[in-house]
């Protein structure tokens, strides 16, 4: 129950590539994609990553990214590639990017944030994606009125 809605999840590549939950960080994207599929944006700062990371990465991840995927060199806004989720660190928070939901972290390790961003973009996109109740299956509210006393 999207209606048409595209999600989208942005992370910083260099959060978590090269680390030790490089694997579970791409894991926890697959596990969300299979609720409800959404485009994955990933950017980095070219002093963080070699052309050799990148080139690793893309090689190890690319079967199991089976979803529209960009990977870009900046953290420029683009007002054209709306963010749905944005999962950031507070050093890299920038005020005017676009994005309708937010998770800021501010752990040492990065991956760490990662990690806890994706299971609460999890949650996030199960709650609006998910079948509302219809107003029968909602629970009949009763005003209390108390002006009935003396």
């Amino acid at each position: 129950m999207s209606g048409g809605q595209i999600y989208t999840l942005r992370i910083k590549l260099s959060d978590f590539i090269n680390s030790p939950l490089e694997e579970l960080v791409i894991e926890k994207i697959n596990e969300a994609n299979i609720h409800h599929s959404f485009k994955l944006q990933l950017w980095y700062n070219d002093e963080d990553l070699t052309p050799k990371d990148l080139k690793s990465f893309l090689e190890k991840y690319e079967s199991l990214l089976k979803y529209k995927t960009t990977i870009k060199p900046n953290n420029d806004p683009n007002r054209s590639e709306f963010t749905w989720y944005n999962i950031i660190h507070k050093d890299d928070f920038e005020q005017e990017y676009p994005y309708r939901f937010q998770y800021k972290h501010e752990h040492e390790d990065r991956e760490f944030g990662v990690i806890q961003g994706l299971e609460q973009f999890k949650q996030t996109l199960k709650f609006i994606t998910s079948d509302k109740p219809t107003n029968q299956e909602r629970p009949k509210r009763k005003q209390k009125r108390n002006d009935y006393e003396d």
